[in-house]
């Protein structure tokens, strides 16, 4: 066994088991392919010699299960490796052999309506998966979405609408948690979604199914590069924002132009290339003319005002500001694409926010007030914008009480939820502060940023 690896097998999280290819082997009830995959699926991966301690084999037995195409019909091995491994009771075909568990071995098969309704209805879809391949030979449950995703990845069938749509929601929901998981928590997830999906494509026999996934696929990644982003990443993020780019001029997909094209105007703006970012923004508008996609349209609007301002181009960085704001009347962001739910009132203030800060605008602070007393608690990585800007606003107004008051919240928000945008506003915050004498309030400020920043 490795030096650097415990006894005993670890507690995976969760969202472990939830992955297509740990569920599949086990849905399949082949043991064997299931080791593999559950070595597979962990990083780093696994070896042989330390799964096979865990479960008490050599290493040589533990190759042969793997590669052997029999499954395992032992119900006592089975049992006390599936213990060893932790793996969830709702995931097996199989329970205590029976002079093990004491129990009978006839026992009722059938629950009452009365049992049932007291069973979540997460634990019934998850045991709905699991029946759906035992009982495949009599029909039961053997179309059910999530099987159909299973039977395309593992077992080459045509992918069909249900597929999609079940695909669709779920790179809907990591658009959703962008806006309050920290980037690395969520990254490791969307890339092993990223891998079915490119399976799925491998089995899509019709154009309209195909257009769908690849829609779908270029949404993943465009997200992809934003969470790289987030974690410092810039060479992959910049990778994956072209693929999303190719994926959208070969599919015609203006709106996902955009979407990668702003995206990247942050890391632009991070280098502090604000001429380029402009460029980029002025290129994803272009994307977007008209009323088409107007959620999309505000926020590549809203973004040019913001880079604008840094130039100090006033007229044209009100006149963007006026294009998204007249765009957002027509905007439905929740429902126009997954990376627009986002965009909502609060995320058009902050950047109108930023964009009078950009331009030393008079009414900057009382807009800065009024938006973070409008954001609910939940949208964390907005409060670590507002927190952040409005600390600068105060410093610059020379506010250095309130000022402190603020400061400790921003970097608290931006640890919490590793935005880049609040980091980066803090550090430059630090450098605005970096002549502030020794003792006074600036310079207690600009300790406070480089401390909490590098904790």
């Amino acid at each position: 066994m490795s030096d650097d690896v415990t006894a005993v097998a670890p507690d995976l999280p969760a969202d472990f088991w939830e992955q297509a290819e740990i569920r599949s082997p086990l849905l399949s009830q082949h043991f064997g392919r299931f080791l593999r995959a559950y070595r597979s699926a962990q990083s780093p991966k696994v070896k042989q010699a330390d799964l096979a301690a865990w479960l008490g084999i050599t290493q040589g037995q533990l190759s042969k299960l793997e590669r052997s195409p029999a499954a395992i019909h032992d119900l006592v091995k089975l049992q006390k490796w599936a213990e060893a491994l932790h793996v969830p009771s709702d995931l097996l075909w199989f329970g205590k052999p029976h002079e093990e568990a004491g129990q009978p071995e006839a026992t009722s098969a059938k629950a009452t309506d009365q049992e049932l309704t007291h069973v979540p209805r997460r634990n019934l879809l998850k045991g709905a998966g699991v029946l759906a391949v035992s009982a495949a030979s009599s029909g039961l449950l053997a179309n059910a979405p999530w099987q159909r995703l299973m039977d395309s990845v593992e077992n080459d069938r045509p992918v069909d609408m249900a597929t999609v749509q079940l695909m669709q929601d779920r790179t809907a929901d990591f658009h959703d948690n962008e806006h309050t998981v920290p980037a690395r928590q969520l990254l490791e997830g969307l890339l092993r979604h990223r891998t079915v999906i490119s399976a799925l494509l491998t089995n899509a026999r019709t154009e309209n199914i195909r257009n769908e996934l690849v829609r779908t696929f270029g949404e993943t990644e465009a997200l992809v590069g934003w969470l790289h982003f987030d974690l410092g990443n810039a060479n992959e993020a910049v990778q994956s924002w072209r693929k999303t780019l190719k994926i959208a001029k070969d599919s015609g997909d203006g709106p996902l132009a955009a979407c990668a094209l702003s995206y990247w105007s942050y890391l632009a703006s991070s280098r502090n290339d604000t001429v380029p970012a402009v460029r980029l923004l002025q290129q994803a508008e272009s994307y977007v003319p008209g009323n088409t996609a107007p959620a999309t349209r505000s926020w590549v609007a809203a973004r040019e005002a913001e880079e604008l301002s840094r130039l100090g181009n006033e007229t044209e960085a009100m006149r963007a500001l006026e294009r998204a704001f007249t765009a957002f009347d027509f905007a439905h962001p929740r429902t126009e694409r997954h990376w627009t739910t986002f965009f909502t009132a609060n995320r058009l203030g902050s950047l109108t926010v930023s964009t009078y800060m950009g331009l030393q605008h008079k009414d900057a602070p009382a807009i800065a007030d009024s938006l973070l007393a409008s954001l609910p608690p939940t949208v964390r990585k907005q409060r670590a914008l507002a927190l952040t800007d409005l600390t600068t606003l105060c410093v610059r107004a020379n506010d250095y009480d309130r000022a402190r008051a603020l400061v400790d919240g921003a970097i608290d928000s931006t640890i919490r939820t590793e935005s880049s945008l609040s980091r980066q506003r803090l550090l430059t915050l630090s450098s605005e502060l970096a002549s502030a004498k020794k003792g006074s309030p600036g310079n207690t400020i600009r300790d406070r940023i480089r401390s909490g920043l590098h904790r």
